[in-house]
């Protein structure tokens, strides 16, 4: 097929752009404000799009069979319009890839935080027992090389988003997904631009328990109690997980081991392995006993699991060292909500103590930082310093300001000095003279605030730190 992406640079999207031609369908697209990698990838592909909305791109290269339609395209988006009145076939992203691997195995991890991890996570499980899975993540992984890949095994590892589908569809991804084996990590209110409140948030959820049917599986964490609320709803086999007790598989003894976490992981009352990782936090050991509980589901041997997990690098922009300059390290994350920010930073504080942590943190979209201003509150404890940079508006970037950089610095507590910095080159120059060797920068964001942490590094370099 002849395939036009209206959308095509998200992460997800150009997944799905890339693995379609390797399929051997044609391939177009466009987008506008995009940004690498998703636009290096492209170009390295050879696939021709273009930086800007038109209607005339649509049959630019040719009159598409299909026209798959990212979900922050908005409506009246001048390709949409002129797709409409050629009467293609328009379908979301989740749509398109639920039915390419309607033949396929689909496991589906879904829920507010862990998603990219524990997915990619289940992927290389699957890869280092020589199943060869396909995956779409949200991100890549330095272990998996990409963010989606077609695979030639019989399962399919898919991060299942909760926002909806596309403007056209409101129905959340996880659902076109299919799933066969869900796992649900946790549920915490986000994306209030289309979930106004914690329980039409909740709701969403219930759609993922409710869909699974008896032939199906959900692996779900004990831990959070809206999950707990949940699990009365599906008509699926439950196995549980969780590091606080009473679930199916537990994990106990949790401990910092060196860059990472080590916990001994129970199954049904008995012991059944010792689990390092080589990513920090607990957050990320959960994250671990939820893959080693798909991994084991799946058939594949405890010992090859537990291997692959201790050989697991994580995923792009979790907790990514980039770099260390004058005995300062820099991490790139993408943290951007509070208990993202709260999780990271105290992995960090683990990690790297007692050397202090120094903190920029970029906002992501006006109504998620309106809606949650107050859970930056403590979001920052114990950080030496924290810079907060301005508010990535994305899909929102057509609409006004109701809540600034500042509003979220006025709320932040606990921590030893915090500014606000205009440019990441500001922020950079104010992270590089607070520094001390010892010390830890994490800089958070979704879009990576104009390389902010790549200016931090070169400003490191020629600054006399300490």
């Amino acid at each position: 097929m002849r395939i036009h992406f209206i959308g095509i640079c998200g992460s997800a999207v150009s997944g799905l752009a890339l693995v379609a031609k390797q399929l051997g369908h044609e391939v177009t697209g466009s987008d506008e404000d995009a940004y690498p990698p998703a636009t290096d990838l492209l170009k390295q592909a050879g696939i021709r799009w273009v930086d800007r909305y038109a209607a005339a791109h649509v049959t630019r290269w040719g009159k598409p069979d299909l026209v798959v339609q990212a979900n922050n395209v908005r409506e009246g988006n001048p390709e949409n319009e002129a797709a409409k009145k050629l009467q293609l076939r328009i379908v979301s992203e989740a749509e398109f890839w639920g039915e390419l691997t309607s033949e396929r195995f689909r496991i589906v991890v879904c829920g507010s935080h862990g998603k990219t991890t524990t997915a990619s996570l289940i992927a290389w499980i699957l890869r280092s027992a020589r199943r060869n899975p396909g995956f779409r993540l949200g991100m890549s992984s330095p272990d998996l090389g990409a963010a989606a890949a077609w695979g030639t095994g019989r399962e399919f590892v898919f991060e299942g988003d909760e926002y909806t589908s596309a403007a056209f569809d409101p129905r959340p991804k996880f659902i076109h997904f299919a799933p066969q084996l869900a796992v649900l990590t946790n549920i915490d209110w986000d994306h209030p631009d289309v979930f106004p409140d914690p329980q039409s948030y909740e709701a969403v959820f219930r759609q993922l328990v409710e869909y699974l049917g008896p032939e199906d599986r959900l692996i779900a964490c004990s831990d959070d109690a809206a999950v707990r609320r949940l699990l009365a709803r599906t008509r699926a086999p439950v196995e549980t997980y969780g590091l606080r007790g009473g679930a199916d598989w537990q994990g106990r003894d949790v401990t910092n081991d060196g860059d990472g976490m080590r916990f001994t992981a129970w199954h049904e009352g008995k012991v059944l392995a010792v689990v390092s990782t080589r990513i920090p936090g607990e957050h990320n050991a959960s994250n671990a006993l939820a893959a080693l509980a798909a991994g084991v589901r799946l058939g594949v041997p405890v010992a090859t699991a537990v291997d692959a997990i201790g050989r697991f690098r994580g995923a792009a922009r979790r907790f990514e060292v980039r770099g260390e300059v004058h005995g300062v390290t820099v991490i790139d994350d993408y943290a951007h909500h509070p208990t993202e920010v709260r999780a990271t930073l105290q992995a960090a504080q683990a990690r790297f103590g007692p050397g202090r942590v120094l903190a920029c943190f970029v906002p992501h979209t006006y109504s998620r930082t309106l809606s949650l201003l107050d859970g930056y509150a403590d979001a920052f404890t114990g950080c030496a310093v924290v810079v907060i940079g301005p508010i990535e508006p994305a899909r929102e970037r057509h609409l006004a300001n109701t809540v600034s950089a500042q509003d979220v610095a006025s709320r932040v507590q606990g921590v030893g000095e915090v500014s606000v910095a205009d440019s990441a080159r500001s922020a950079a120059y104010k992270l590089a003279a607070a520094a001390r060797p010892g010390d830890v920068i994490v800089c958070m964001s979704v879009r990576g605030f104009d390389d902010v942490v790549g200016k931090t590094l070169e400003v490191l370099e020629r600054t006399a730190v300490g």
